[in-house]
């Protein structure tokens, strides 16, 4: 998730490359982003840290922890941190460095990439105003953006986050369906990306209720399977739920 949103805040000219400072413990990985954006790298997550005004963590949770200990005291509270960390709270990052810095949890997703994402924040006690609106400015070159209270961050993740993780098996089945019968490949992801594009903004904008806008639609392949394909959803949001409430309780320990 940190390489697409460096790709796109690159992209889109909100940082230059020579403004950006990349650290991994991969030196291939680094050789990849180094090739690909044309930016500074590091295996020595320090470097980072004492170099940039605001630090993106993206790491995994479990890793979170041991990279803000390394760091903390190559930073001031002069910087701020954007933590894109799942289940990783301001409060823990804050007592982890020591320090009034500021920080800002961002859960993003991957539609941010292109703009269109949908990026839920928080911030944590000590980000300035001024860096309030930076960092406002920086969400909306990512998509749409919202500030939530920190404790729903997590719910918002399993919609947002990983709902792309939903949609994206329908959307290459009905791709896939088009080509096997005689459609060529832009032919069919383009009708196929129209449709799932045209249907949010019908989400958005039109104000009733998700089953009157589905019946609108005469024929509904899927009305017979309908209720078990609901079923398996429920249960799968269910388990992701409760999968990152333990982790959560976890890191709160």
């Amino acid at each position: 998730m940190g390489g697409a949103v460096l790709q796109r805040l690159i992209e889109s000219r909100f940082v230059s490359p020579d403004s950006v400072f990349a650290c991994d413990i991969d030196q291939s990985t680094l050789k990849e982003i180094k090739d690909r954006f044309g930016v500074m790298t590091s295996v020595d997550n320090m470097d980072g840290a004492r170099f940039g005004d605001a630090i993106m963590l993206a790491v995994p949770p479990k890793e979170a922890r041991q990279v803000l200990e390394e760091i903390r005291d190559s930073l001031s509270e002069s910087k701020t941190l954007i933590s894109l960390v799942a289940n990783v709270s301001t409060g823990l990052i804050e007592e982890t460095l020591h320090s009034r810095i500021g920080v800002v949890r961002i859960m993003p997703n991957i539609p941010s990439m292109v703009g269109s994402g949908f990026n839920v924040f928080s911030f944590g006690r000590h980000v300035s105003s001024e860096d309030k609106d930076w960092l406002k400015n920086l969400l909306c070159v990512l998509g749409e953006h919202e500030e939530v209270d920190e404790d729903k961050i997590e719910l918002y993740s399993i919609l947002s986050a990983m709902g792309p993780t939903y949609f994206l098996p329908f959307v290459d089945t009905l791709i896939q369906f088009g080509i096997d019968n005689g459609l060529a490949y832009k032919e069919a992801r383009k009708a196929v990306a129209s449709t799932l594009e045209g249907t949010g903004e019908l989400v958005s904008k039109v104000d009733r209720p998700i089953e009157d806008l589905k019946n609108m639609i005469g024929s509904q392949p899927l009305k017979r399977r309908e209720e078990q394909i609901r079923s398996i959803l429920k249960e799968e949001l269910n388990i992701t739920s409760q999968q990152i409430r333990l982790m959560k309780e976890k890191f709160v320990r």
